[in-house]
């Protein structure tokens, strides 16, 4: 919600309406980029107009959360007769997940949504305010999902949680969510910078009021450094003569769109059986647009994703209640590999450089080590993927992979 003494009530028509709604409060947003809100639901809300909620035009079709069904099922808690009372969004975005959540939930106590794009909080909270309980107390934090919990320390557990006089949400999170990567509703709007199929600006940037863009990246990075974030973030094979091109183009002029960098980038053809990005088929591999891995590599790098989320996983850990729930989707292997060995780590496995410790003969005190800095046990053993009907209604949903991890309880 914007500050001040009017109340901003908004009525989105349709995706056409929101479109042009959004590029408006862009440069109000990133003018103030402190919108943090919290309320109650009780209070006065910032509603849709009901009658056109469902509306969307064929060219915007309504943004769809992937493993919805998958995600409300797997934060249940397990315990006969426990109630998800608290649930934390670390990545609110326009708030489907969170949505969906709040409507499965009716006892939900508390709702946290935290995202860094104030975009997405002046998409999301009117939905959900609008959704919410008369009890249900709503957080939103602007802030990225790797300081979530650090947050937490600083909200107050509503009395309705029954918690002693002051307590924080911290170690009382019943479900937590992660949903990674880039979301559709940044991809789709041409002025973030996200899309090689867009023009736009050569931003990338999830913190609109960050220091550093895209732009600058491309434009300063000496050939080596952005071979290195190509090679490791985008594991593109040809990233020699990628980081090549960007250089002899920039030489030339400027590199300051989407579609510069595209064409700069030029033709980079590797086939490949699964992975992101737009797809053609060709026989029976799907070839990968030749800009895809490395647009995925300037766009984690610029916003530090990979160390970020090594950092977020295990402070949200730490976040939960005992018998709390995190899930976390991925969307390509870098993400997946790095949330895979934080659960490893959490639930007393070693991870693949821990491995050589295993052998010897201190093996069995490292094992016992491992044993007793497990704080948690696995819910999913392998990935969850998306099935054949969610394939075919949501394409993006074909490098979703769901992980999901559950804190002991006192009794383990």
């Amino acid at each position: 919600m914007l500050h001040g003494s009017k109340q901003l009530r908004v009525h989105l028509q349709d995706a056409a309406a929101a479109r042009p709604l959004r590029f408006l409060l862009y440069p109000l947003l990133r003018a103030h980029p402190s919108i943090v809100s919290t309320c109650s639901a009780s209070a006065d809300r910032v509603v849709t107009d009901p009658d056109s909620r469902g509306s969307r035009s064929a060219d915007n079709p309504p943004h769809v959360p992937v493993l919805f069904k998958e995600v409300l099922q797997l934060l249940q808690p397990a315990q006969p007769g426990r109630q998800l009372q608290v649930y934390v969004d670390g990545t609110l975005g326009s708030g489907g997940h969170a949505s969906l959540i709040m409507q499965a939930n009716k006892d939900l106590k508390a709702l946290v949504g935290v995202d860094l794009d104030p975009t997405a909080h002046a998409i999301a909270q009117p939905k959900l305010r609008a959704l919410a309980h008369p009890d249900t107390t709503l957080h939103f934090v602007q802030a990225n999902y790797s300081e979530a919990a650090r947050h937490l320390h600083h909200l107050p557990a509503p009395p309705s949680l029954g918690l002693p006089s002051g307590a924080s949400l911290h170690g009382h999170v019943d479900g937590m969510l992660m949903d990674l990567g880039v979301s559709s509703m940044q991809i789709d709007t041409a002025e973030r910078g996200f899309s090689f199929l867009r023009e736009g600006p050569l931003d990338m940037r999830m913190d609109p009021g960050a220091r550093l863009s895209a732009e600058e990246a491309v434009n300063t990075w000496s050939e080596a450094e952005l071979g290195r974030i190509i090679r490791d973030y985008g594991e593109e094979k040809m990233w020699r003569q990628v980081a090549s091109r960007i250089i002899q183009a920039r030489e030339h002029e400027s590199i300051r769109t989407t579609q510069q960098l595209t064409q700069a980038i030029g033709f980079t053809h590797v086939q490949t059986k699964g992975g992101g990005g737009a797809k053609k088929k060709k026989g029976n591999k799907s070839q990968i647009h030749p800009a895809t891995r490395t647009f995925q590599a300037l766009r984690i790098a610029v916003n530090d994703e990979i160390n970020k989320l090594e950092q977020a996983v295990p402070a949200a850990i730490d976040a939960l209640a005992p018998h709390g729930r995190l899930a976390v989707i991925s969307f390509h292997s870098l993400e997946d590999r790095a949330v895979k060995h934080a659960f490893s780590r959490a639930v007393g496995k070693p991870t693949p450089e821990e491995q050589h410790l295993t052998y010897g003969p201190g093996k069995y005190e490292f094992l016992d080590q491992l044993e007793a800095r497990a704080t948690c046990k696995l819910v999913t053993r392998k990935p969850v993927v998306a099935g054949q009907e969610e394939l075919q209604s949501n394409p993006r949903s074909r490098s979703a992979k769901l992980r999901v991890v559950e804190r002991k309880g006192s009794e383990s």
